[in-house]
């Protein structure tokens, strides 16, 4: 996903809410650091993603926080996991299962909202339905026993991914997950993963390591995909500018919630709905 108009000030409102949440005292030279030096390399950024990673390095680096957010991830993950065992679905309902996981793109600890509010808000996401479903067209595109890469994103959701990859398994698929090597905002880690027992609903769990970052992937990084998948999911924003506009070589589903502007005119939908839009 190219930058566009709005980008800038949703990096600078996710640099305030960083560093509001690590209670910095003084955030206004790491503010100013931040704005320069986004500023000298702003035309040139290919997604906004890259904006966020350089942002929250230097944040990291002047607060020398590792893991800010790996209490808001347990809070979340802990809230997620009660939700699911209120409201289950058969594993037969695949669709459902797809629309709990994009629906749980909401829970986002990075957006400076409070946990519990968000887990209210779920409730109303889930009643909404899909505002776009390509889910049909994706799975018809799996041959059966394919084999389906599922690229996480955040804490909270993370149970809703488990149980659609349950479901996935179920129907015959092979599913790998793709994780974060160390902590990055609230996204899903390898330490994650296994205390979530995804390592044991998965057929692969993998991360490329110390300074992976998705919008890192080369081409020839993408192109390999097509030896190993039948086809990819893809969750959340940040997957979304690091990977919608590249050329993919099998079938996509972007699974998320369109939080901004810029996500919901890519799928063509209004802002604030749920999205299951499929690449070829």
């Amino acid at each position: 996903m190219k930058i566009s108009s709005e980008c800038a000030a949703c990096v600078f409102l996710q640099l305030m809410r960083t560093l509001d949440h690590q209670k910095e005292n003084n955030p206004v030279p790491i503010q100013a650091q931040v704005m320069g030096h986004l500023a000298s390399r702003w035309e040139t950024l290919d997604n906004p993603g890259i904006a966020v990673y350089l942002m929250y390095e230097i944040a990291q680096k002047n607060t020398h926080e590792t893991d800010p957010y790996h209490e808001d991830k347990r809070t979340a993950n802990t809230m997620a996991e009660a939700y699911w065992q209120q409201h289950p679905l058969l594993i037969d309902d695949l669709e459902n299962r797809f629309l709990y996981a994009a629906a749980a793109n909401i829970i986002d600890a990075g957006l400076g909202d409070n946990t519990q509010r968000l887990f209210l808000q779920l409730d109303q996401a889930i009643q909404q339905g899909f505002a776009r479903n390509d889910i049909r067209n994706f799975v018809q595109s799996i041959p059966a026993s394919g084999k389906i890469l599922y690229i996480t994103d955040n804490a909270g959701e993370i149970v809703f991914d488990r149980e659609l990859i349950r479901s996935l398994r179920h129907k015959g698929w092979h599913v790998s997950i793709l994780v974060r090597h160390h902590p990055f905002l609230n996204d899903i880690t390898r330490d994650d993963v296994n205390d979530m027992g995804l390592s044991m609903v998965a057929d692969n769990v993998l991360d490329f390591g110390e300074d992976f970052t998705m919008w890192k992937l080369s081409d020839d990084d993408l192109q390999a995909w097509q030896k190993r998948y039948d086809g990819v999911i893809i969750k959340g924003i940040a997957n979304l500018e690091a990977l919608s506009h590249r050329n993919l070589p099998i079938p996509a589903l972007f699974l998320y919630r369109a939080k901004c502007p810029p996500s919901a005119r890519l799928a063509g939908v209004e802002g604030n709905t749920n999205v299951a839009w499929l690449k070829e």
